[in-house]
């Protein structure tokens, strides 16, 4: 039989070199009866047993494996399975390695049967040989007597190896010891060794290979009989038969089907919802859920749901198709009516093409876990595991790590990723063919695609009716859980039931505001009216910061245009927001405009209606198939499937049979071919309209606390930004031209988060340089355990856990100024007074004049990131009189303007003709903008730009090629901002 042991692939993470594509392909080419895979872990073996039995080569699954030896030393040993009761050994074999890092041979005995274990003759055996230790080697081998075990020995060109492995095989014959040819193969092709002493370097282990060793692969492997053996032993059979869903443990009693439904009716009914038409919908659904066998998987999402909102977990209304299931709306799944919104089950589940279900739930990022938890402790921690995710090497990683292990100069190195992003690696490698480069780029082409190392799936977890350690291979994961070693597409394939657990900062958010709203609870929120004049008014103006899907720049730039007026028109806007649809936005807001629509057939109307005549949505492609061509909806769903494919062959079909279709149903011919025509052309487009209307209800809610309770909504804006300080920069300044007054840290008033109060926000403690969360929480405390502070004495009598650089931090942040003294003589006595004498004294701190405001200006910046109380536009009024100037706000475009700004930021760049130019940003007192200065102007002015310096400026305002304001500067010069 032609191939060989020992064969290794690129999941055997920074020690290959082969892909595992490429590897079967070369067996194929190569005519191999066989190939194996001997990874250190299993991770690649999913995919490499499938591509085998698809290609007629015979997979052979094995584990690389290194235990502990007696001279202190590691062995490599090689198991390979069976048959399918050796292939679970095997699986826990690597679970037990990669959880407990097992390394003693010992351990894993107890996993023997049906496996055959290959130890490799190098290492402890080798210098047994050579120093003809014969009593040692009987001593090791009778150890394991109990194994099916061989000797394997590589082939060589070495004269001092060819001597030991017949040393070797001397022993062998001679003690009654089976022995395989074996081959490691490392890379495919001999030109591919600087790929794999590239990958090892950067995984930290220099490997550099002789000329006499070949790794590659080995087109003609040597015909042995105990090989031929040992492969026609080995027989598994995998992945054929179907893994059981998992079960709902507690129906009480009832069967999943009875309980199920007596859930749904209950559910109905506390939503409100007793018409015929729903309970219709209902039963149809829950009939085909029981045929398709998913009783019990909605039962289980149904549990965690009810157990999230038990303890005040906010749940998101939903997402993705599952929205479309009045199932998961009457369990309370989902907060999304698909009835009301007309959006279909077909979609989520579809009878006529049997799919495994798939119902992602949002939660806040910070109560994720507790979910999870929550489900490995009901369903044991073996039927629960997070799912890996492998980091391959993009062409800009792979050209950083293969220059830090050339070490090579990083100016350079970032002007060579300048080039690949610009120009392309293949192009590049085009342009420097007889560089001293090309090896380098020609080595990081080559990474890419490369593991790199293994990652946990941001979201994804497998629940299993069975042991996973029968399953598959696992290793450690996050959270007390177990990790899959295959990823989540391989997962999917065998059968394994994939659930999402998306942690979404936003809903965090959401819940903090609505905790801080009196009165206001998860309930209101959810029955909150979709048609607050409000609400809409706020995004026709864009004013769209902070809200969840709404807030970029290009798609308020859309709302300002369209000035929605119903949901509906946000529902759309997040599906036509893509690339593709976008190309329909303008004529989507014409239409809704002017309010001039035509329909091929009126029968169009009722399903186009909402977006203006234009199809925006998959669901709407499903409609008009059932509607005009009498296809069922399941059957319209493999219809826009089929159609998104694109397949020439294909689609010609498909047109026939539509046209078909319509013509038996009644239709004019022609109108027929139009009308397949727009769903050929919208196909690609066309967007899920349950995920789109969930998300639209996650946008509107947040729009609603925005219009309607703007200061908390800031508050909790601001508490995910206090780190970054140029977005509390920007959203202060947002606020404030809202009305809403930031002030600074206060220590009777502030907290770990800003504080709403109705004279405005106060910084929180956290805010300020060098003072961290367990010093706010002290503070927070003491103040609450024993009343506010009374004076600054008191303060420093009661808070004796703070440094004197936190005492500096709170006196330079302001927080400390209700006291009454200036900053000076507080720092003075922090700096002067012993703790005998503070401890002692009654009488008033003597006041001592105040640092000069430009000090105060530096230091408070310096502890806040942002100057409030010394502010440089603390007398902007006075200097826009002092100036004749005007605020940036109120200049008019194309109008030479005035203006006295704070410039923030700045670079000076250089044109295609070789031009210096500078652009940047400037503030005033109410809002932000980009400048420019020309290379003309620039070459005129010559004047040296400052940051966080005040200037008056001339020039005029325009829009950039990217139509955002940008101010022209034709004249400028820096001013002093205090007047005295």
């Amino acid at each position: 039989m032609k191939g060989f042991l020992y064969g290794q692939t690129e999941y055997n993470m920074l020690n290959n070199a082969n892909h595992l594509d490429e590897y079967i392909s070369m067996a194929k080419a190569s005519s191999f009866d066989f190939l194996t895979i001997t990874d250190s872990n299993l991770c690649g073996h999913y995919k490499f047993y499938i591509k085998c039995i698809e290609n007629n080569i015979k997979p052979i699954i094995g584990l690389e494996y290194k235990f502990k030896t007696p001279d202190a030393g590691y062995m490599t040993l090689l198991l390979y399975p069976k048959n399918n009761e050796g292939f679970k050994n095997l699986l826990n074999i690597s679970t037990l390695r990669q959880v407990e890092e097992i390394d003693e041979l010992k351990d894993i005995f107890k996993y023997k049967d049906k496996i055959s274990f290959v130890f490799i003759f190098s290492g402890y055996l080798e210098k047994l040989i050579v120093a003809k230790e014969y009593g040692l080697l009987n001593e090791f081998f009778n150890d394991i007597k109990t194994l099916d075990y061989y000797v394997g020995i590589s082939n060589t060109n070495r004269l001092d190896k060819l001597n030991q492995n017949k040393m070797m095989e001397d022993y062998a014959k001679s003690s009654n010891i089976k022995v395989l040819p074996i081959h490691n193969c490392r890379y495919l092709n001999s030109d591919d060794v600087v790929i794999y002493e590239a990958l090892t370097e950067i995984g930290g282990k220099k490997v550099t290979v002789n000329d006499f060793e070949d790794y590659s692969f080995d087109q003609n492997p040597i015909e042995d009989k105990v090989l031929d053996e040992f492969i026609s032993n080995i027989n598994l059979d995998l992945y054929n038969n179907k893994i059981s869903l998992p079960t709902y443990p507690n129906t009480k009693g009832s069967s999943s089907k009875e309980y199920l439904e007596a859930l749904c009716y209950k559910g109905l009914q506390k939503r409100n919802k007793s018409f015929n038409h729903y309970y219709e919908r209902l039963d149809y659904e829950l009939k085909v859920i029981n045929q398709m066998g998913y009783n019990d998987y909605f039962l289980i999402v149904w549990d965690f749901i009810k157990y999230s909102k038990k303890n005040n977990i906010l749940v998101g209304p939903g997402r993705g198709s599952a929205c479309g299931s009045l199932v998961a709306y009457s369990l309370g799944i989902t907060d999304v009516d698909p009835l009301e919104y007309d959006l279909l089950f077909e979609r989520f589940l579809n009878p006529e093409r049997v799919s495994m279900p798939d119902i992602d739930t949002d939660f806040p990022d910070v109560d994720r876990d507790r979910v999870i938890e929550y489900v490995k402790n009901l369903y044991n921690e073996n039927h629960v595991c997070n799912i890996s995710a492998f980091d391959t090497f993009k062409i800009n990683l792979a050209i950083r790590d293969l220059s830090r292990i050339r070490k090579m100069d990083s100016s350079r190195v970032d002007k060579i990723i300048d080039m690949v992003n610009e120009m392309g690696i293949d192009k590049l490698l085009e342009s420097y063919q007889n560089s001293d480069i090309y090896e380098f780029l020609y080595i990081a082409k080559k990474l890419v695609g490369f593991p790199k190392h293994v990652s946990t799936h941001a979201a994804g977890i497998v629940l299993s009716n069975e042991s996973l350690t029968d399953i598959i291979p696992l290793q450690k994961g996050i959270h007390g859980l177990y990790q899959s070693a295959l990823e989540a597409s391989d997962l999917e394939k065998i059968g394994l039931l994939k659930m999402d657990f998306l942690g979404i900062r936003n809903l965090t958010m959401i819940n903090e505001m609505i905790n801080r709203i009196p009165n206001f609870d998860i309930s209101k929120l959810r029955n909150i009216p979709l048609n607050d004049p409000k609400v809409y008014k706020m995004l026709g103006n864009a004013d769209t910061l902070g809200i969840f899907q709404l807030e970029s720049q290009g798609i308020s730039n859309v709302l300002k245009k369209l000035k929605p007026t119903v949901f509906e028109d946000i529902v759309a806007v997040l599906a036509l927001y893509r690339p593709g649809p976008m190309d329909n936005i303008d004529e989507f807001i014409r239409r809704k405009h002017e309010g001039k629509v035509e329909y091929l057939d009126p029968l169009l109307e009722p399903i186009l209606k909402s977006t203006y005549g234009i199809i925006v949505y998959q669901e709407q492609i499903m409609k008009i198939a059932q509607v005009y061509a009498g296809y069922s909806l399941g059957e319209a769903d493999i219809l826009r499937r089929a159609i998104s494919k694109k397949k020439v062959e294909l689609l010609k079909e498909l047109e026939s049979e539509f046209i078909s279709r319509c013509i038996k149903n009644g239709k004019d011919k022609d109108v027929s071919k139009k009308i397949y025509d727009l769903i050929y052309k919208f196909a690609d487009y066309g967007f899920n309209r349950s995920h789109s209307v969930a998300y639209a209800v996650l946008s509107y809610q947040m729009a609603y606390l925005k219009a309607n309770y703007f200061p908390i909504f800031m508050c909790e804006i601001l508490n995910n930004v206090t780190a970054k300080s140029e977005l509390l920069v920007k959203y202060i300044k947002y606020a404030k031209e809202r009305g809403l007054t930031t002030f600074k840290p206060n220590i009777n008033i502030s907290t770990d988060k800003f504080t709403s109060t109705p004279l405005g926000m106060f910084l929180p403690f956290t805010s300020i340089f060098s003072i961290g969360s367990n010093v706010s929480m002290k503070i927070v405390e003491e103040r609450e355990k024993n009343g506010l502070f009374k004076n600054y004495e008191d303060f420093k009598n009661r808070c004796r856990f703070l440094s004197s650089s936190n005492i500096e931090a709170l006196v330079y942040s302001g927080c400390l100024d209700i006291f009454g003294q200036t900053k000076k003589s507080m720092i003075s006595i922090s700096s002067e007074e012993d703790e005998l004498f503070l401890k002692f004294m009654d009488n008033v701190i003597e006041n001592k004049e105040e640092f000069d405001y430009s000090y105060l200006r530096d230091m408070e910046y310096k502890y806040l990131g942002i100057n409030l109380e010394y502010s440089p536009f603390k007398n902007y009024d006075k200097l826009l009189k002092k100036y004749k100037a005007n605020y940036l706000s109120k200049v008019r475009y194309k109008e030479i303007s005035r203006c006295v700004v704070y410039l923030t930021d700045f670079k000076v760049i250089t044109t295609k003709k070789n031009e210096n130019m500078i652009v940047g940003s400037f503030e005033d007192d109410k809002v932000i903008k980009k400048f420019v200065i020309f290379p003309k102007i620039y070459k005129e002015l010559n004047i040296e730009l400052k940051k966080d310096s005040m200037y008056l400026v001339l020039g005029v305002l325009d829009k950039d090629n990217r139509n955002e304001d940008s101010f022209s500067i034709e004249k400028i010069a820096q001013i002093d901002p205090i007047i005295k």
